[in-house]
């Protein structure tokens, strides 16, 4: 019986030292796939039915928002340059996936400080009817059933100042 917890306890250390060693990041994307599964339609995506994932949009872009943003005047491109700054100064894990190539969208990977669990982060900005602009930011982890609010609070930090 000392013998069998013994090996299992070897194993575990041994695992540990190889999922440190190869890389947090790269392990869970060996292990899980890449955290970036593409774009999708941020108006029409589906919460997660475990509570791993958070919203905010501009009042009248989804109903199910944990966070009511307003609708601004600024343009998409101007807003989305101010997110990418607060996301790229405040989130020294986050890293941004998509190619640039839309001025309306932003998409970042980033990972939790310990165990780098992968999270990814999408932002779309919404040309409205009255020529303002609004906003939707999706966050959602990659594994696990629950986040303990990380991607709420990280919407948050990400929001401060807009």
């Amino acid at each position: 019986m000392t013998f069998a917890l013994l090996l299992i306890a070897g194993a575990l250390v041994l695992t540990a030292i190889v999922f440190i060693g190869y890389g947090r990041e790269r392990s869970w994307e060996r292990l899980a796939g890449s955290p970036d599964r593409g774009r999708f339609d941020l108006m029409t995506v589906s919460r997660s039915s475990t509570p791993n994932d958070a919203v905010a949009a501009s009042a009248g872009l989804r109903a199910d928002a944990d966070i009511v943003l307003p609708v601004y005047d600024a343009g998409a491109s101007a807003l989305l340059q101010r997110i990418a700054a607060t996301i790229e100064s405040s989130d020294p894990l986050a890293r941004r996936v998509d190619d640039g190539a839309d001025s309306s969208h932003l998409r970042y990977v980033t990972y939790s400080p310990g165990m780098r669990f992968p999270d990814l982060i999408s932002i779309e900005a919404v040309a409205m009817e009255d020529g303002r602009t609004g906003l939707i930011l999706y966050a959602r982890a990659q594994l696990g059933r629950s986040d303990f609010g990380a991607n709420l609070r990280r919407l948050r930090v990400y929001l401060e100042g807009l």
